[in-house]
């Protein structure tokens, strides 16, 4: 079984091999040790398991902190991301789970109902949701979102990457737990862990800004086709001349 260290020394990718095996921990879990040291279960299913030969000899242990912090719907995501762009899991978990484990726990947020309706449009083209489920509007930059959102009047979320942490770890316990049923986002914060995402619009594809240039190194429409197959949802292009 394999282990992401949040907070300890686990060489260039911070994953270690536990051999013994804790048959009440699955896949997402967060746990921790007697010392203090967070880490994420990957469990068995890694990607390129021949890279990680790091035994884990501390103390075994372990208490979990969280169930499913990271569900397998976002798993799956996180172990394609690192074997489609062959790079580190260190490389790929800063796009979806703050590096200080404890802040983003602290914001732990319930579930709660909604039952306010409103309707939202993209200029010409009507956006179908429901409070059942989520619906992910990705924007190629901020200024493209404040250009054709021009409503006042917006209850839903903005995720863009000047958020500070602090906000970001909110509103990513918002989207886990269903709390929000429309998520706007620029291109670099489309990794959520979404609690029953059904629909992804794309506005204006061809933009430069869809290619992230750092590693990892990915298309954002790649991503959402990732995304969309794992959780079954649809996915409709918004071009300029819809707009």
């Amino acid at each position: 079984m394999y282990l992401y260290a949040f907070n300890m020394y686990a060489g260039f990718d911070k994953v270690f091999i536990l051999n013994e095996k804790k048959s009440d921990l699955k896949e997402g879990d967060i746990i921790q040790n007697n010392e203090w040291f967070f880490f994420l279960v990957l469990w068995e299913n890694i990607s390129f398991p021949e890279v990680y030969n790091i035994l884990y000899t501390s103390d075994t242990n372990f208490t979990k902190t969280y169930k499913w912090l990271i569900s397998q719907e976002t798993m799956k995501l996180i172990h394609w991301m690192v074997y489609e762009r062959y790079t580190s899991y260190k490389n790929v978990m800063k796009f979806f789970i703050d590096s200080e484990i404890e802040k983003l726990l602290s914001k732990e947020i319930k579930p709660n109902k909604k039952t306010k309706n409103y309707d939202i449009k993209i200029w010409k083209h009507e956006i179908k949701w429901d409070w059942k489920e989520q619906s992910l509007i990705v924007f190629p930059d901020i200024r493209s979102y404040h250009n054709i959102i021009w409503t006042e009047n917006k209850q839903w979320i903005f995720l863009y990457s000047l958020d500070t942490q602090s906000i970001k770890n909110s509103n990513r316990w918002k989207i886990k737990t269903g709390n929000e049923p429309l998520i706007f986002a620029t291109s670099s914060e489309i990794f959520q862990d979404f609690k029953n995402l059904k629909n992804i619009y794309l506005i204006e594809p061809q933009k430069r800004y869809y290619a992230s240039q750092q590693d990892p190194r990915y298309k954002v429409w790649s991503v959402l086709e990732k995304i969309a197959e794992n959780y079954d949802a649809k996915i409709t292009i918004i071009n300029s001349e819809d707009l």
